[in-house]
């Protein structure tokens, strides 16, 4: 029987090292997932390899992996296939150029694989692609009514509950509103003996996990109330209870909306650490409340004694919303990279990757990146700085940034565990992170929890808000710089930053010469292509070093690929015998 396909991610880049962590990382977390590969022999090979296989996992608590072959995202017509998409509602993209050695030992792209045509055309069209089969995703929050309060049945499921109970001399109602459009929730807040006036539902079945959290357009007089949530496990537990704040404005209607990730537990109306998680499938009843006090001990600071009134138009409700239709996971760098244009002064200040751009892969990321923000999608992009193998079984602390302001380094397993953080949250719409381990020494040895991972996306704006925390608009894209010389080549790559990143072991995938080999092609960048045939292609064989045969700017994108090899990657290359499309 073939496994359904429900609520998939399709993963393109899915055979890379990191998109192979990305498909490993969602199949964890019980999801669908389908591998867009090139070569589907090839990747399944690859999966067989880290122990997954297409249909359902052995273990059955893990998703169902499908598999789509002869997915080059360089050929819009191959994404024009309705089977791909069957089952999808999400797209992780980790694409990247194909590198690979000739047997006569230089570097090159192989089958024309390069930046532009990968990170900048092949993303492109895959945003084209979103932008038909997603056009009727949400793109909005949606909302729908949960718990109606226009009627005196629908009032009936109500009850007050004041300070009373504790010897305190508040008193309130709930009543209809006069103009039918709702409730009204007043009385009158009596400090001494108490302070706090409440009205709380009946036991019902509510079953809001199909939310994100709960809204309500209201009227106010300008005090903060609570909004209290009692799930199955506490309906014995009068102490215990989920709360969540709310502000209004005064004489003024607003609407307001509470995710679930803001219900705090309370018990004794103190904080309860201890507690599980919200679960809002489990929620039983519904309240409100004004309370001198906000959480632990704490002053409400807007609240008052004496009358209050709280309108509430329709009643509760629930709201879902959008989450990503693709993550892009692209490089720092790309921006800043964009910023500088042509400016050679403000270059040979930057970081090295900056100053070197090889083949202008940054403004082809950037491109990628653009073709994303413009396709009207939901989307989220995360920027990692540069990927190491250092210590990738090691915790670390992760940190976020916006504005490609940081440096760093991050293993592709945490950059993994960032990009499918962003596909389940939908905190992560609509903005772009950069992302690095912290520094801290401390930090090492501690893991971002699945709240950590979200909070990256919380803290951050979306693109179109960066003027609220004092960052420009996005840059648009610019063609690549020039190549810089030989000799500024050299230079660069004496930089301590890149001698120890290349001691550590940092750098892209480069591909085994068994798969060169079957590379029907091979493109050294500069600011122009030269394509070299591989062996056997009309007869044609590789061109050697020299000078009168091969481009300068070929030539000189030869001398450096040739002397990261030399540093770092060659050491690599015997482990590197499995196949896969990008790194």
């Amino acid at each position: 029987m073939q496994a359904p396909r429900e609520n998939a991610v399709l993963v393109f880049g899915s055979t890379g090292k990191l998109g192979r962590q990305i498909v490993t990382q969602l199949l964890e977390e019980g999801r669908t997932v389908v591998a867009a590969a090139r070569d589907a022999q090839k990747a399944d090979t690859v999966f067989e390899e880290l122990g997954l296989r297409v249909g359902y996992q052995a273990d059955k608590s893990k998703g169902i992996l499908a598999l789509e072959g002869d997915v080059d995202i360089t050929n819009p017509e191959s994404l024009n296939r309705p089977e791909l998409w069957a089952g999808v509602s999400q797209v992780a993209c980790a694409v990247g150029p194909i590198f690979g050695r000739l047997p006569d030992g230089k570097m090159g792209y192989l089958d024309d694989m390069t930046s532009e045509r990968v990170d900048a055309q092949g993303v492109a069209n895959i945003a084209s692609a979103l932008q038909s089969v997603f056009k009727d995703k949400a793109k909005s929050r949606e909302t729908a009514t949960v718990l109606p309060m226009t009627s005196e049945a629908d009032l009936v499921k109500w009850q007050r509950l004041d300070d009373v109970i504790m010897g305190g001399q508040s008193s309130s109602a709930l009543t209809l509103a006069a103009d039918g459009s709702g409730a009204v929730f007043s009385g009158d807040l009596i400090i001494e003996g108490g302070g706090f006036c409440g009205a709380r539902t009946k036991a019902l079945d509510l079953n809001l996990g199909e939310f994100d959290g709960v809204a309500l357009e209201v009227e106010g007089d300008g005090q903060t109330f609570k909004l209290n949530l009692k799930t199955a496990d506490q309906e014995d537990l009068p102490e215990c209870t989920f709360q969540a704040t709310f502000d209004t404005l005064p004489g003024r209607s607003t609407t307001v909306y509470i995710p679930w990730r803001e219900f705090v537990a309370v018990k004794r109306a103190r904080v309860d650490p201890a507690a599980p998680k919200l679960d809002p499938s489990s929620v039983r009843q519904l309240g409100l409340v004004l309370s001198r006090f906000e959480f632990n001990g704490l002053a409400n600071p807007n609240y008052w004694a004496g009358k209050f009134s709280l309108k509430i138009k329709g009643g509760i409700q629930g709201f879902r919303e959008p989450r990503p239709a693709i993550v892009f996971v692209t490089s720092a760098g790309v921006e800043r990279n964009a910023k500088i244009g042509d400016d050679e002064t403000a270059r040979k200040a930057d970081i090295p990757i900056v100053q070197l751009n090889p083949g202008g892969v940054l403004n082809h990321k950037y491109a990628g990146e653009w073709a994303v923000r413009s396709a009207g999608i939901p989307y989220a992009v995360v920027r990692s700085t540069g990927l190491t193998s250092e210590d990738e079984d090691t915790d670390f602390v992760l940190e976020a940034s916006q504005g490609d302001r940081i440096s760093g380094k991050i293993s592709r397993k945490e950059v993994a565990r960032v990009a499918v953080a962003a596909l389940g949250t939908a905190a992560s719409v609509g903005k772009t992170v950069e992302i690095r381990r912290s520094e801290a020494a401390g930090d090492r040895g501690k893991a971002s929890s699945q709240p950590d991972l979200e909070r990256l996306f919380l803290t951050a704006v979306q693109d179109r808000h960066r003027p609220r925390i004092n960052l420009a608009p996005l840059p648009a894209p610019v063609p690549p710089p020039k190549p810089p010389t030989p000799e500024r080549t050299a230079e660069i790559l004496s930089d301590e930053r890149v001698q120890a990143a290349q001691a550590a072991g940092r750098g892209g995938r480069v591909r085994s010469e068994e798969e060169t080999s079957a590379a029907t092609s091979v493109t050294v960048v500069g600011d122009n292509r030269a394509q070299v045939s591989a062996p056997g292609q009309n007869g044609a064989q590789p061109q050697g070093d020299g000078d009168e045969a091969v481009p300068q700017n070929v030539k000189e994108a030869r001398d450096w690929i040739r002397s990261w090899r030399a540093s770092n990657l060659e050491r690599k290359l015997p482990q590197e015998e499995k196949a896969g499309v990008n790194s």
